[in-house]
């Protein structure tokens, strides 16, 4: 079977409370006993905030593209006046959305949600031929009308029309015995189609061994400074705590002056007040009561493990969770005997009547003073514990989902075709007549519709190449960009279509790059039109952040986090960390920006380094740096290309190119590519060749790059120097065509850079069969290995003497060749990027 989980119960408010618990814990134990059967888990795309833990939560469990969601109109409370279009169209797009999936079974995890949220479910519609089953927890408010519906007008009338359409389910689990006997008494439900299956405690909640000091902390903290009692759960009415406190009352001086009652967990300061006031009217002092207000999970079990005994007097529940947790946690439990508090606590001498204080009070005293009747109920609750899994109710789940699919199968196969889906959607919306939507209405589901059903079935991979469309920097990065981005349209992932993207510091959202690629790769310039509309992606799509441009992604945070919850992978590529490792040698606030943009990037899916150094550089700075994140970061690493054939390169040759390519040929010729600034070293390299020189060697310097920051001085140095177009060249912003001629002539590569991203002249260099004498740093050994002259120190004569040593180990044929360097193609550069890309997409 194909078994659609909708979850909305886990993104709502209930999930800080037991229903969003449930539904994320039964879900889980689903998906993993599911065996042959395909699991899709459906979430509601108005809920963003929940969407990440939630896929976060299954990360290890189902793969992500089985995590699908839907879009609709958002303000669609039902309890909220003038919501009920937006409301019932936002039903016929999830209905809609659902059957797109072509699923044989649709299970709700809860139906009482969406009275003052974005939650949207129905039933029937334009899925009705899918069976649906429905999760009951309890119908405590329909039972109790005149306590929790008759005051609220408003509300009653949205939770009877929710029981209407309980009622339309073709199935139902309930979560206990109890309530299951009610939904058939009460609700006439069909006995052969609701189906216990109970539930489970927290698999992390177990018994927690606290030495004396972690005990005497906790208990500090929380003001408890004798043994007590434990309650955990609501402060409503038929959590009773009331009486509760009226039979505490009742105990002997010589028993309450030993013990406080403790109420764990957050409760609305207005029953505190009110339980506090019953408190002093039955004698007890504000010592003999704590409130401990929210409390952690963590804390909470270890109150469980710490206390005399654990009380749940609730006289209705759907369960009774609390009771269970206790149990784990080593507690000796006493509860009481209605509903379905029977079937948690398993034991008739640990039970009492609810309503009657002396009863409670009679128990209460028993468990305080009978250190026998305590070790039963411990020893007890070791072995009913083992009666309630996540496994064991998933199982039961699964079980019912296949008995209610075989009654309930469809018939002809209904058409999941996107424009008939469209058409029918259309149509259903068209006959909301209670209220007029506003051009915002109409203009949202319009959005909502061309999220939810895809144009292509093919995925995506978006190629970020903001600053290319921008400006053409020229720059290493840019080499980089255009070079992998000429592959990725060559060559697409499997089953992808690349398209390029870009996006601006003026709007939030990418755009298709399509008026560049009609510029300037015409060949793909049938990827679309001619105008660069905002990009539509969805479930599967990966985007990759091959640009560097840090203003533009810190302003497009929203968009990675959009994109993520709608199931695309959100990569970066990292070409350096070198302004937050070396901000001495960067200008103004770039190790700042640069820090931020780190972070930004962290929070998606996964980096791609362009070296295994830059990679360990990256996992160190996190681990100093650390980013909340819900899922693991994927980190990582590449190689970049080096044959410029394949690089779209540059052309063009300045006019005296003839005359410095044979004034290159007269000596040895070393070169230095690279933009000139401080990490690269070139001060050093020239004063070291100011020294080879002076001592008459005969040699060339080459500095191929422009101009960077903090090197004015370097600058002088270069343009003033007496031997500027005899032994020493600078060339600045020269074309692809006329660095490859450079490399040709060239007798050997000078890499002085103390930090790099990767090295690529490294690569470059050993293309052309070029030697290299390179600085003695981990990516360049990483790079080079053993296929390179390496060289210490950071004074001019560390190096000349390296030189000196170079060109007489040149003279006997003993210089490192660079000609058994590995080295990649920009072909099969891009091949590495798509692995790391698919292999996690």
């Amino acid at each position: 079977m194909r078994i659609v989980l909708d979850l909305q119960g886990a993104q709502t408010e209930s999930r800080f409370r037991g229903i969003g618990r449930y539904s994320l814990s039964l879900a889980q134990g689903i998906v993993r006993n599911k065996g042959e059967h395909e699991v899709i888990i459906l979430l509601n795309g108005q809920l963003q905030d929940s969407i990440e833990p939630i896929r976060a939560a299954f990360e290890d469990l189902l793969p992500q593209e089985n995590i699908v969601v839907w879009y609709g109109p958002s303000s669609v409370a039902e309890c909220i006046t003038g919501t009920s279009w937006r409301r019932q169209a936002a039903q016929h797009l999830r209905e809609a959305f659902i059957k797109s999936l072509n699923p044989d079974l649709v299970h709700i995890s809860t139906l009482f949600e969406g009275a003052y949220d974005d939650c949207v479910c129905s039933i029937g519609g334009i899925s009705r031929e899918i069976p649906t089953v429905v999760t009951l927890y309890d119908l405590i408010p329909f039972i109790n009308s005149n306590i929790y519906l008759d005051p609220y007008p408003v509300y009653k009338e949205y939770y009877l029309n929710r029981i209407e359409t309980l009622k339309k389910a073709q199935g139902w689990l309930a979560i206990s015995e109890s309530s299951m006997k009610e939904a058939i008494e009460v609700l006439s439900l069909s006995n052969s189609s609701i189906f216990n299956i109970s539930t489970a405690a927290d698999e992390r909640l177990a018994e927690v061994k606290l030495s004396d000091f972690e005990k005497n902390l906790l208990l500090e903290k929380y003001s408890i400074q004798k043994e007590f009692v434990l309650y955990t759960g609501g402060a409503d009415s038929r959590k009773n705590l009331d009486r509760l406190i009226e039979a505490y009352a009742l105990l002997p001086n010589s028993i309450r002056e030993h013990h406080q009652l403790v109420l764990a967990g957050k409760m609305p300061a207005e029953n505190i007040a009110s339980l506090k006031a019953h408190a002093k009217s039955y004698g007890l002092f504000e010592s003999d009561l704590v409130f401990t207000g929210y409390i952690t999970d963590a804390e909470l079990a270890s109150l469980y493990g710490c206390c005399k005994t654990f009380i749940f007097p609730s006289w209705h529940e759907g369960f009774g969770l609390p009771a269970l947790e206790a149990m784990c946690c080593g507690a000796p439990v006493i509860g009481s005997n209605t509903s379905s508090i029977p079937e948690v606590i398993g034991l008739e001498e640990a039970l009492f009547d609810p309503l009657d204080a002396k009863q409670i009070k009679a128990k209460l005293y028993e468990a305080l003073s009978d250190g026998e009747f305590r070790a039963r109920l411990r020893a007890h609750g070791v072995e009913q514990i083992k009666k309630f899994s996540w496994d064991q109710s998933a199982k039961l789940a699964l079980a019912a989902f296949e008995e209610i699919s075989r009654a309930n199968a469809k018939g002809e196969s209904f058409s999941t075709d996107k424009e008939d889906l469209i058409r029918l959607v259309e149509h259903e919306i068209s006959t909301i007549k209670d209220e007029f939507p506003t051009y915002d209405d109409i203009k949202h589901c319009a959005v909502a519709m061309a999220s939810n059903f895809r144009e292509s079935k093919k995925r995506r991979l978006f190629i970020d190449i903001s600053q290319l469309v921008h400006v053409d920097a020229k720059s290493g990065i840019q080499r980089v960009v255009r070079s992998i981005l000429k592959e990725l349209l060559d060559s697409p992932p499997e089953g992808f279509v690349s398209e390029p993207v870009y996006a601006t510091m003026d709007t939030l959202g990418y755009k298709y790059a399509r008026e560049f690629i009609a510029s300037h790769f015409s060949e793909h310039a049938a990827l679309g039109g001619e105008i660069d509309s905002f990009i539509e992606y969805g479930n599967g799509d990966v985007f990759l952040g091959l640009d560097l441009q840090h203003h533009v992604v810190l302003r497009q945070q929203p968009t990675y986090s959009l994109m993520r919850n709608a199931g695309v992978n959100v990569y970066f590529v990292v070409y350096d960390l070198l302004p937050v490792l070396m901000p001495e040698v960067f200008v103004g606030p770039m190790a700042d920006l640069h820090s931020r943009w780190l972070k930004a990037i962290s929070e998606n899916n996964g980096l791609l380094c362009i070296s295994r150094a830059v990679a360990s550089e990256m996992e160190t700075w996190l681990k100093q740096n650390p980013v909340e994140r819900h899922r693991p970061l994927h980190i990582d690493w590449f190689h970049l290309g080096a044959d410029v054939e394949n690089s779209i390169p540059t052309k063009g040759l300045p006019d005296n190119a003839a005359e410095v390519l044979a004034k290159l040929k007269e000596c040895p010729t070393f070169l230095s590519v690279g933009t000139i600034e401080p990490r690269k070293g070139h001060d050093q390299t020239l004063k070291a060749f100011d020294r080879l020189w002076q001592e008459g060697i005969e040699a060339n310097l080459v500095l191929v790059g422009q101009a960077g920051w903090n090197v004015d001085e370097l600058i002088h140095d270069i343009t003033s120097h007496k031997l500027l177009g005899k032994r020493l060249f600078w060339l600045k912003g020269i074309s692809d065509e006329y660095l490859e001629k450079i490399y040709q002539n060239a007798t050997c590569l000078v890499f002085s850079s103390k930090g790099e991203g990767f090295g690529l002249p490294l690569i470059e260099a050993a293309q052309f069969g070029l030697p290299i004498i390179a600085r003695d740093i981990p990516v360049f050994r990483e790079i080079a290995e053993d296929n390179a002259h390496y060289f210490k120190g950071s004074k001019a004569e560390d190096l000349s003497k390296e030189v000196k040593a170079w060109l007489d180990l040149r003279k006997s044929g003993l210089h490192p060749s660079s000609s058994n360097m590995k080295w990649l193609t920009w072909k099969q550069s891009a091949e590495q990027i798509k692995a790391r890309l698919t292999s996690t997409a």
